[in-house]
């Protein structure tokens, strides 16, 4: 399987089809679709790989129940086999996870109506397992009981309960190895990802793109990289970035919209994901996911202002999401001494205030632009990689993507740390060194938060860093100021 080579010079010396800047999961799609194509993509990041709202999601793979509220139909068709594509391309990283919603004859929550929507969803799914293996497979939806539902939920709030629905979606619960396994496949495809290079400007020839100029931000270089086709993929900064290389276009991000959630040491509820709905607020619903044991919950929702760049809820807006959780479960007398952090990002909204419902794909070509540039805003993971199948099909109209699998190694469940894994104390983090030295591990907080889960849990982290040391052949006064970034990283989830 190949490596990722950080090599900056030679990238720089290098031909290249596209480049495309932005290192989540959309520059890193974009870079696997382009190597299926046999394009070679060179990927720029300006800090490090999947460290933005890539890294700071609910750590699922939904496949579109919800778009069946509002008849959404093309974006149900789009999801579900993008969950499928997930499930069968990564199967030691992507599986089943049954969620389970508390009904009480509120509205759409009726036993009745539930049983007729996920019927609806099995039969437009009816391809959903399409070649997965037999474990790895969604079982149709149902409605059960109040008893079943009691059983499933101890602490489901029992005031009018008329039973619950029950359906099966995905979930990624080692999402920093699943992004980094996607990458190298990219790799694999010949693509060559930098971290920590930031473009400064376009290189141009008679309004033609001829390649960008960058900043190696590790040696305090400055580059060329040069290809004929540039991508912006930089997530909250795609319309800022557009503008700077071309003019403002507000639809790449008409508002920011600031999701974020929230996990807990509190023991998950149930084995079941729970679809919570707070009576108080019966507009909003929260996913309460079991993310190793632990009480994961999401997803708050802040607008933000346009001169607001902090991408992290206010304590108010913390409070009032723990509110609707014990609003939700009464029982369950949540404070924040129980958050363990807080994942937030920033993602596209619509002109109303709400998560866009679409992507957008841009030429800024065939927009008075220079030809070459494409900016691509998305919303959801898991039509990252449709996304980036659409925009390679624009851009290379004639390029067919070859059917292939991941490397083998890519689902060999490597590097999977459980989130009270503790290190006995023969432990030999010699274990880890392959992934140092393959995957760009430029600082000690891309090991311990992007290249593993080793950071999740807080307290592990912190007595876990004197125990790396050995890995990495900095001094002394490099050594603390490593440690010191992953204390602030640390200290910045509440």
């Amino acid at each position: 399987m190949a490596t990722i080579e950080r090599d900056s010079a030679k990238a720089a010396a290098a031909a290249h089809d596209l480049i495309i800047i932005g290192g989540g999961i959309y520059g890193i799609m974009l870079a696997l679709e382009a190597g299926k194509r046999g394009k070679r993509a060179l990927l720029l990041e300006k800090d490090d790989f999947g460290g933005a709202t890539s890294r700071n999601h609910l750590r699922t793979i939904h496949g579109g129940l919800r778009y069946l509220q509002s008849l959404d139909l093309p974006r149900f068709f789009e999801s579900v086999p993008e969950r499928r594509w997930f499930m069968a391309n990564f199967p030691a990283l992507v599986h089943v996870l049954p969620c389970l919603m508390p009904l009480y004859g509120r509205g759409l929550l009726r036993p009745g109506i539930m049983r007729a929507g996920l019927l609806l969803n099995d039969v437009l799914s009816i391809g959903r397992n399409q070649g997965l293996a037999p474990g790895g497979r969604l079982p149709m939806g149902r409605v059960v009981g109040r008893a079943s539902t009691r059983q499933l939920f101890p602490q489901v709030d029992r005031r009018g309960l008329k039973g619950g629905a029950l359906w099966y979606d995905a979930a990624m619960p080692e999402h920093q190895r699943l992004l980094m396994e996607l990458l190298r496949w990219a790799c694999d495809l010949g693509a060559t990802p930098l971290n920590y290079v930031e473009v400064d400007n376009l290189l141009l020839h008679q309004g033609q793109v001829r390649g960008v100029v960058a900043t190696d931000r590790l040696a305090a270089q400055n580059l060329e990289f040069r290809a004929p086709v540039v991508i912006n993929a930089t997530g909250p900064w795609c319309r800022e970035l557009a503008q700077k290389f071309d003019q403002d276009h507000p639809r790449l991000l008409r508002r920011r919209l600031l999701l974020f959630n929230i996990l807990f040491r509190t023991k998950a509820l149930s084995e079941h994901a729970l679809a919570l709905v707070p009576p108080s607020r019966p507009g909003h619903t929260y996913f309460v996911h079991n993310w190793h044991g632990r009480l994961l919950a999401g997803t708050g929702e802040v607008l933000l202002a346009d001169d607001d760049r902090e991408p992290l809820p206010r304590p108010g807006d913390v409070a009032a999401f723990i509110a609707d959780m014990n609003d939700a479960v009464p029982d369950l007398a949540l404070g924040e001494g129980d958050i363990e952090g807080v994942y937030s990002g920033v993602l596209p909204a619509s002109a109303s205030g709400k998560l866009a419902g679409r992507e957008v794909i841009l030429d800024h070509g065939k927009h008075q632009g220079p030809a070459g540039l494409f900016s691509v805003s998305g919303v959801k993971y898991t039509t990252s990689r449709r996304v980036a199948e659409k925009a390679l099909k624009r851009i290379f109209p004639s390029g067919q993507a070859k059917k292939c699998l991941p490397p083998e190694a890519a689902n060999s469940r490597r590097w999977f740390f459980a989130y009270d894994w503790q290190a006995a104390g023969d432990w030999d983090a010699s274990a880890l060194r392959p992934l140092v030295d393959e995957e760009a591990v430029m600082h000690l907080d891309d090991l311990v938060f992007r290249r593993t889960g080793l950071g999740e849990n807080p307290r592990r982290a912190m007595d876990l860093l004197p125990r790396l040391r050995p890995l990495f052949q900095w001094g002394d006064a490099r050594w603390r100021q490593e440690c010191e970034r992953v204390r602030i990283q640390l200290a910045a989830r509440p």
